[in-house]
């Protein structure tokens, strides 16, 4: 998507002596307050699908170097995301030089409920739902814990802030690249729909998320086919594909008359049987280059489908060849 980028970054703290942690966290809340709660009438716009932005808290810590910084990702309706002690921006070896040590630094993070990526350098992090004010000020409260007791900061030390903000310029903008899974995200929580699980933690499996849409069953929806950037922000991957799927589950000698009906009254989606006992119906497409109405329109058609599959399993497997009712 085609975005306008504005930066901004401050002194969120000046350093020294009479300061103290307090006065800090009441600075770094209403930091983390203007990144994580969208308003939709800031400066006279309405945000969109796509809107993103990114809080920098960081310290130059004597004979260290800006080694200790936390990091907050946020998006309209979607989860926001911590970030501390990252590897993959911090010169090498200079985590080694900071007055905490790796293991107490590790267990710190553990106990704040932060997660180790698993590629082996340090970096930290943790999924949030969205924030109200409540949230931001917990959010405030962790970062702040981090830099102080993970790193060795004290308020005698200056605090640097920057915000990018990320703004789409127009709803026939298109996502050239692809959905980061934040998009998808804001999608599905635009559309009122509930997220039972997000995307998992493991690297290697595809982004998906679990989504409640009445009885009797969820839907699951998936990113595949990553694009990596050169240079990226946290959670900057792209996909190229989104799947929409539901998996269903049958007695014995049932699935193939269950799927023959479902593949008859459904008009864009696939039904599979991947096991003797499970139908799987979805629905695939490619979203390089969508704009946010075609976007909502897969949703739509997806929705669509899943309500035609809904009404018929609704009819039970009496009739699970799918033949006509009679009058």
């Amino acid at each position: 998507m085609t975005m306008e980028r504005r930066a901004r970054g401050w002194t969120l703290h000046r350093g020294g002596s009479r300061a103290t942690q307090a006065e800090v966290l009441r600075k770094l809340t209403r930091a983390i307050m203007s990144t994580c709660l969208w308003d939709p009438q800031e400066e006279g716009t309405s945000w969109a699908l796509g809107d993103m932005r990114f809080l920098t808290v960081s310290a130059m810590m004597p004979g260290v170097g800006e080694a200790a910084y936390a990091q907050v990702f946020s998006a309209p309706y979607a989860s926001s995301a911590v970030e501390v002690a990252s590897g993959r921006f911090a010169p090498k070896g200079v985590f080694a030089r900071l007055p905490v040590s790796a293991r107490k630094r590790a267990g710190l993070f553990k106990g704040l409920g932060l997660t180790l990526a698993p590629h082996g350098r340090e970096d930290w992090s943790k999924d949030l739902p969205p924030l109200d004010e409540a949230g931001c000020a917990s959010l405030a409260r962790m970062a702040l814990e981090a830099l102080a007791e993970g790193f060795g900061w004290d308020p005698s030390v200056p605090l640097q802030a920057s915000v990018i903000h990320e703004t789409a310029l127009r709803e026939a903008e298109a996502f050239l690249e692809g959905l980061r899974p934040i998009h998808v995200e804001g999608l599905l929580r635009e559309a009122g729909l509930e997220i039972v699980e997000g995307e998992p933690e493991d690297d290697d499996e595809a982004p998906a998320f679990l989504v409640q849409h009445g009885a009797p069953l969820p839907f699951q929806v998936e990113l595949m086919d990553p694009v990596e950037e050169e240079d990226p922000p946290a959670m900057a991957w792209h996909y190229g594909t989104i799947v929409f799927s539901l998996a269903i589950n049958v007695e014995e000698g049932d699935a193939l008359a269950l799927a023959l009906a479902l593949h008859g009254l459904t008009r864009w989606a696939r039904v599979e049987l991947p096991e003797e006992k499970r139908v799987v119906v979805s629905r695939l497409d490619s979203v390089e280059g969508v704009t946010p109405e075609g976007l909502r329109a897969m949703l739509d058609r997806w929705m669509e489908e899943l309500t035609a599959v809904r009404s018929r399993l609704e009819r039970g497997p009496e009739q699970a060849g799918g033949g006509e009712e009679e009058e």
